[in-house]
C-alpha cells in the first residue's frame, strides 16, 4: 500500500512499523522495543520505533525527553500523524501533483545530501592540508593597522590655516561642523569629512579596488600619534586644494593564529570539496544518462498575465 509522509517530520527516516503478527522476539530487549504502544487502524505502533525517532536526535535535544510529560506529546503527536497519514492515502493524496513534486525535491536533497555531504565531512580534512592553507594566504588572517579620519578639503592654504586656527582656538564648533559647513569634498561633506577605515596604501574598508584616500591624507594620518590629534600644518593634495586632518580612530594590525583560524579554513575547504564532488557527480550522471535539451522549444510557454492585469483592447 503507498504511504505519503505528512505531519511532523520528526518521524522522517524512522524504522518500519513492525506488525502485530512478527515472529516472537528472542530477547527481552527486543521483546520491550516489540511492545505496541498503539494501533490505528492495521498500522502497530510500537515503543521500538518512539525509541529510535527520540534517540536518533542530538544529546541536547534528547535531554527534553527525561520529562515524562514530554514523551507522552511526543507519543500523541505520533499517533496523531499516522490518522492524518491514513486519512490522506483515503483520500489519494499519493498521487497528487504537490505530493509527487515535494516528493521529487526530498528525494534530490537526500541523495546529494547522503552521496556528497555525507561523504565529505570537515573531519575528512588533515591538520596538514588546513596548516597549507593558512600559510599560502596570508591576507586572508593578517589584518593591517588601519586609521580612521576625518577631513576638510578648502580652496587656498591660507583657508586650511585659519581652519587650523579655529579649531585649536576651542570653539564651539566639532571638526565635523566645520567640515559640512566648510569642505569642497561633496563625497565626505555631508557625513563631517569622515574618510572611515583605511590602510597604509589608502585602500578604504569596504569599497570597490579602485577607491582610494588621497596619498597626501594617507601620510598625514599615519603620522599622527593619538586619536583627536589634528594636523598643525596645511596639506597640499594637489589642483590648488589644501586639506585639515583629524585622526579620529586607530585599528591595530591583527594577525589570526592557525588554531583560531583552523574552523573558518576547514569549512572554506570543505564547501570547495564538496562543490568539486557535486560537480563530478553531475557530470557523471550526465555521461551516463545522456540528457538532452531542446532551449528553442521554450518559446512555447504561455505565462498567465499577473494577477488584476488589465488587458489593453484590442486595436
Amino acid at each position: 500500500m503507498q504511504r505519503i509522509v505528512l505531519g511532523s517530520v520528526v518521524f522522517i527516516g524512522a524504522f518500519s512499523l513492525q506488525a502485530l503478527a512478527e515472529d516472537v522476539p528472542s530477547t527481552e530487549d527486543e521483546a520491550r522495543r516489540a511492545r505496541v504502544f498503539a494501533t490505528v487502524g492495521d498500522v502497530a505502533i510500537t515503543v521500538g520505533e518512539l525509541e529510535d525517532n527520540i534517540n536518533a536526535r542530538s544529546p541536547y535535544a534528547r535531554k527534553r525527553f527525561e520529562d515524562p510529560e514530554i514523551i507522552r506529546e511526543f507519543a500523541d503527536d505520533r499517533v496523531k500523524s499516522e490518522i492524518f497519514e491514513q486519512g490522506a492515502e483515503r483520500l489519494d493524496y499519493a498521487n497528487d501533483p504537490e505530493v509527487a513534486a515535494f516528493l521529487g525535491r526530498t528525494i534530490m536533497q537526500l541523495f546529494i545530501r547522503k552521496e556528497i555531504e555525507q561523504a565529505e565531512q570537515t573531519g575528512s580534512i588533515t591538520d596538514e592540508q588546513v596548516s597549507t592553507y593558512y600559510n599560502e594566504h596570508p591576507d586572508e588572517f593578517r589584518r593591517p593597522e588601519m586609521r580612521r579620519a576625518s577631513h576638510i578639503l578648502v580652496g587656498s592654504r591660507q583657508e586650511a590655516k585659519e581652519i587650523i586656527a579655529e579649531v585649536a582656538s576651542g570653539t564651539n564648533k566639532t571638526f565635523g561642523a566645520i567640515a559640512k559647513q566648510r569642505s569642497l569634498d561633496s563625497e565626505t561633506k555631508l557625513r563631517g569629512g569622515d574618510l572611515l577605515y583605511f590602510t597604509t596604501t589608502g585602500r578604504t574598508v569596504g569599497s570597490a579596488d579602485d577607491a582610494a584616500v588621497d596619498s597626501a591624507l594617507v601620510k598625514a594620518a599615519f603620522a599622527l600619534e593619538e586619536k583627536g590629534d589634528i594636523t598643525k600644518k596645511p596639506i597640499d593634495v594637489g589642483d590648488g586644494k589644501w586639506s585639515v586632518l583629524q585622526l579620529t580612530a586607530i585599528r591595530p594590525a591583527r594577525v589570526e593564529s592557525l588554531e583560531d583560524a583552523s574552523k573558518v579554513i576547514r569549512r572554506r575547504m570543505w564547501r570547495k570539496d564538496r562543490k568539486a564532488a557535486l560537480d563530478k557527480l553531475l557530470s557523471d550522471l550526465r555521461a551516463e544518462l545522456q540528457p538532452k535539451s531542446y532551449p528553442e522549444r521554450m518559446d512555447a510557454i504561455v505565462l498567465d498575465p499577473p494577477a488584476g492585469r488589465i488587458e489593453p483592447p484590442n486595436q
